[in-house]
C-alpha cells in the first residue's frame, strides 16, 4: 500500500472520528443547555400565569356556570407549547393542552412519568394554597430537537469522512512528494556501474528535515557501498598480483631446490657434496620464507584499513626496533639518538616494519671489510619527523639510489628478498611521507631517510600496486 493511500485512510478515519467526538461533546452540552433553558422558561411562565390562575379560581367559584372568558383564553394561549392544569384538592378545575392523567406532587422543576411518557413540570400554589397551578412540557418536544441535532451530527460526520478521504489523497500526495522524488533519484543510480560513480548521490535540498536526513543516510550507505566495492576490487587485484609475483619469484628457488633434491638421490654422492647441497637447500628455503613474509607484508599494506591509523609514539617504536636489531645482528654496533616522545598518527605495525627493514638493510649491506657494521639511528622533529639510518658500508651510486626501492632489486650476492626497501617506501607513502637514499654524512656509506608529516595524514589512494 502506498504511503499516500495510508495517509488518505488515516484522514478518512481520523477526521470523522474527531468530528463525531466533538459533535457528541457538543450535543451533550447543547442538550444540557436546552434542558436548563426549558426549566427557566417553565419557571418564568409559571410566575406570569400564577396571578391569572388565582383570578380564574376565584371567578370559577363565584360564577361556575359562566363559559370560558378572556382569562381562560389567555391561559390557553400560554399552554400552546405544553399543558396547563389548575387543580383544587386533586380536582382539575382547568385542563389545557397535553396534561398527564395523574397530577405530580411537589413544586419542580422535575420529571413526571406516566406509562411510557415523560413530562417536565413546575407547580405553584394559588389562592392561599387552596389550589395549584401546574405547567407541563412533554419530553417529546425537547427530544425532537435533540434528535434533529443528532441527525445533523451524523450527516456532518459522513460528509467529513468523504472530505477526509479526498483531502487525505490530495494532502498525502503533496506530503510524500519529496519522498517520491527521493525514490526516483534512488532508482536512477545504476548499481551495475563499475567502478561506482561517487558523484551520483541523492539531493539533500528537499526542505523537509526528515527527508533530507534520510537522503544523507542513504548517501552515507552509498559511500560505504562504493568503498566496499572498491576495496573488494583492490583485494582481488592484490591477490592476483600477489599470486603472480609469488609464482614468478618462487620459480627459481623451487627449481634449484628440485635440482638439489635430485642430486641428493644420487647413490655415489660424496658426503661433502651432500652437506653442501643440504646447506643450499636450507638457504633456498630461508629465501622462500623471507620472500613470502615480505610479500605478505606488502599485501597487508595494499589493503590497509584507514581505521588502523592511531596516535602513536614513534620514539618507543624505533627504540624497540633498535634493541631487537642489536640481538639479531651482534656484529653491528648500533647507536641511537632519538628525540623524546615523538608522536605521529599512523599504523604502529607499519612503522615498526619501516624501522626493522632499515636496520636489517644497514646491518647486511653496511658492513666493512672486516664484517663489522657501524650503524647510527636518529629521530628528529622539525617541520616534519625525520627517521634516518646511516651505515658505513660501500654505499650506493647516485644513479641507482631511487631504483633500490623497486621490487626485487638487490645487490649481487645479497641474501635478502629485494623487498625490504620496497616495503619501507610503501609504508612511508601510506603515511603521507617519503623514503630516500643518499650518501652518508660522516664519510662512506648510505643514509636511508624517511620523512613523515607531523599530522600523520594518510596518503591519497594510488592506482599503483607495490606487488606489480
Amino acid at each position: 500500500m502506498k504511503l499516500s493511500t495510508r495517509f488518505a485512510l488515516c484522514l478518512a478515519v481520523a477526521v470523522p472520528l474527531l468530528v463525531a467526538l466533538a459533535g457528541l461533546v457538543l450535543l451533550g452540552l447543547v442538550s444540557q443547555d436546552l434542558r436548563a433553558e426549558r426549566d427557566d422558561q417553565l419557571t418564568a411562565r409559571l410566575r406570569a400565569l400564577t396571578p391569572l390562575a388565582a383570578t380564574f379560581t376565584v371567578r370559577t367559584r363565584i360564577l361556575p356556570a359562566i363559559p370560558p372568558d378572556l382569562l381562560q383564553q389567555r391561559l390557553t394561549t400560554a399552554a400552546s407549547t405544553g399543558g396547563v392544569c389548575v387543580a383544587e384538592q386533586e380536582k382539575k378545575l382547568l385542563v389545557i393542552g397535553d396534561v398527564p392523567g395523574t397530577l405530580p406532587a411537589g413544586a419542580g422543576p422535575a420529571d413526571h412519568v406516566e406509562g411510557e411518557r415523560r413530562w417536565r413540570f413546575v407547580a405553584a400554589d394559588v389562592r392561599r394554597g387552596t389550589a395549584r397551578l401546574i405547567l407541563f412540557d412533554p419530553e417529546e418536544r425537547l427530544g425532537d430537537q435533540i434528535a434533529v441535532l443528532r441527525n445533523r451530527l451524523i450527516s456532518v460526520t459522513l460528509v467529513a469522512a468523504g472530505v477526509g478521504a479526498v483531502a487525505g489523497l490530495l494532502l498525502g500526495r503533496f506530503a510524500v512528494r519529496p519522498l517520491s522524488r527521493l525514490g526516483s533519484q534512488a532508482r536512477t543510480i545504476d548499481r551495475r556501474q563499475r567502478p561506482p560513480d561517487r558523484q551520483t548521490r541523492l539531493a539533500t535540498t528537499a526542505g523537509v528535515a526528515e527527508i533530507d536526513e534520510l537522503a544523507r543516510l542513504l548517501n552515507d550507505l552509498l559511500d560505504r557501498r562504493d568503498a566496499a566495492v572498491t576495496r573488494t576490487g583492490e583485494a582481488l587485484e592484490t591477490a592476483r598480483a600477489f599470486a603472480a609475483t609469488a609464482a614468478h619469484e618462487l620459480r627459481t628457488p623451487l627449481t634449484s631446490m628440485g635440482t638439489n633434491l635430485t642430486l641428493l638421490d644420487h647413490p655415489e654422492l660424496d658426503p661433502a657434496d651432500r652437506a653442501e647441497i643440504i646447506a643450499d637447500l636450507a638457504a633456498e628455503q630461508g629465501r622462500i620464507q623471507r620472500l613470502i613474509t615480505m610479500l605478505r607484508r606488502l599485501a597487508r599494506g595494499e589493503l590497509l584499513d584507514p581505521g588502523a591509523f592511531a596516535d602513536t609514539d614513534l620514539t618507543e617504536i624505533v627504540n624497540d626496533a633498535v634493541e631487537d636489531a642489536r640481538h639479531r645482528h651482534p656484529h653491528a654496533t648500533i647507536t641511537a639518538r632519538l628525540a623524546d616522545k615523538v608522536r605521529v598518527r599512523g599504523w604502529a605495525e607499519g612503522l615498526r616494519m619501516v624501522a626493522d627493514n632499515l636496520l636489517d638493510n644497514a646491518a647486511v649491506h653496511g658492513a666493512d671489510g672486516s664484517g663489522r657494521a657501524a650503524i647510527s639511528v636518529s629521530l628528529d622533529v622539525g617541520e616534519e619527523v625525520i627517521l634516518a639510518v646511516q651505515d658505513a658500508g660501500s654505499g650506493v651510486v647516485p644513479q641507482d639510489r631511487d631504483a633500490m626501492f623497486a621490487r626485487f632489486r638487490r645487490r649481487s650476492g645479497s641474501p635478502g628478498s629485494g623487498l625490504g626497501l620496497t616495503l619501507v617506501r610503501q609504508q612511508a607513502t601510506l603515511h603521507g611521507g617519503t623514503a630516500t637514499l643518499s650518501a652518508s654524512l660522516d664519510g662512506p656509506g648510505t643514509r636511508a631517510e624517511v620523512r613523515l608529516p607531523l599530522t600523520g595524514r594518510q596518503a591519497p589512494a594510488s592506482a599503483r600496486s607495490w606487488l606489480e
